[in-house]
């Protein structure tokens, strides 16, 4: 009887270990999938961190920001006769847009 106990034991821990290492080898390929995944899909990159300075603003606001700086270096480009007037004001656009977009989209109240 003592026998058969330990081979039946034997035969549990046997299929308990066996259980064990495929899980453990499920968990490793799993883990490995999520790592891969994460390289491929740029995750890291899509992150929001605090250092953005976009990362205030919603996906709305920032297309409207961007739509906004769009039409207004068509304008500038199209009507503004001389090249080096219309880089100054590129470039004066370029300086002065954080400071709309503060004034715009400030959710402090006043």
């Amino acid at each position: 009887m003592s026998k058969e106990r330990k081979l039946r034991r034997q035969a549990r821990e046997e299929a308990a270990r066996k259980a064990v290492a495929a899980e453990e080898r499920r968990a490793a390929r799993r883990l490995a999938r999520r790592a891969a995944w994460r390289r491929l899909s740029l995750y890291e990159l899509r992150k929001r961190s605090a250092g953005r300075l976009s990362s205030r603003r919603t996906a709305a606001e920032r297309a409207g920001v961007a739509i906004v700086v769009t039409l207004a270096l068509f304008v500038i480009w199209t009507l503004v006769p001389s090249t080096a007037l219309a880089l100054a004001l590129t470039l004066l656009l370029a300086l002065t847009l954080p400071v709309f977009v503060l004034v715009a989209f400030d959710r402090r109240s006043s």
